[in-house]
């Protein structure tokens, strides 16, 4: 486990440029670049498939040109698919990458495992189901992660992180957030 590195997304490596990101996602099948809702920092991309499922929409974000972090957008068809998919989705997960133990299920008063109103529960925000994979990084740096949840709207959302390039982002923010002030 701590051996293994996340590198990439979709074929697409850290640190890539916008230029280079877009052209390999626009290269797959199906691809179309959003421009209307894409900005300086974000990519925004629909139909696109994520592990042979059809995605509602992809988008990366950027941090002085380079690829740092990307979402994956999965609507089930119907509400009630969304636990089972998001199980489906994190054993596949599991098995290109490892087991993860931080897999969780959150269930608050008054709903409870299996009471028959689990997506009820998901949708007011009284239960949660997410996971994390961690990737250590050897020469001390961030670690990578991805990260899967179902929203309230009972969408699954996948993301792919380095974690240098994230920490690079979160300052970059800071700093330009401190010149308001």
């Amino acid at each position: 486990m701590n051996e293994l590195k996340l590198t990439s997304f979709l074929g697409i490596e850290f640190g890539s440029s916008k230029e280079i990101s877009k052209e390999k996602l626009l290269s797959r099948e199906g691809a179309i670049f959003d421009e209307e809702n894409s900005s300086e920092d974000v990519l925004f991309f629909d139909g696109l498939k994520f592990g042979g499922r059809k995605t509602s929409y992809i988008f990366l974000l950027f941090v002085n040109n380079k690829f740092t972090k990307s979402s994956v957008v999965i609507t089930p068809k119907l509400d009630a698919f969304a636990i089972d998919l998001y199980k489906e989705i994190k054993i596949e997960i599991n098995s290109k990458y490892y087991e993860t133990e931080d897999d969780f299920e959150i269930f608050e008063e008054p709903y409870y495992e299996n009471d028959g109103y689990t997506e009820t529960g998901i949708r007011v925000g009284k239960i949660s189901f997410s996971s994390y994979w961690k990737f250590t990084d050897q020469n001390g740096g961030k670690d990578d992660f991805i990260a899967m949840r179902i929203t309230e709207d009972m969408q699954i959302i996948i993301n792919y992180e380095d974690g240098d390039l994230s920490y690079e982002m979160v300052d970059k923010k800071s700093k330009e957030n401190s010149e308001d002030y």
